[in-house]
């Protein structure tokens, strides 16, 4: 039993594309958990530690500056 689990847990470590689904959608979680509390946050650009704001977090995920789905236009 311990044996499949472990061949479960590799496979999944072996399929990157599930990793990375797994990780954008963290990340897209926590900024915009972030974005909802009017935080802004830091991030790395050429080197240099710029704040991106709740703005413009929403605005990367197509919402509108409140958060919320924009209406189809």
């Amino acid at each position: 039993m311990a044996n499949a689990t472990v061949n479960r847990v590799a496979d999944t470590l072996a399929d990157r594309a599930v990793i990375d689904d797994a990780l954008a959608k963290a990340v897209r979680e926590s900024l915009l958990t972030h974005a909802r509390m009017g935080r802004s946050v830091p991030h790395q650009s050429n080197g240099q530690v710029v704040w991106i704001t709740p703005a413009e977090i929403f605005a990367r995920y197509g919402l509108d500056e409140f958060g919320r789905e924009k209406p189809a236009e």
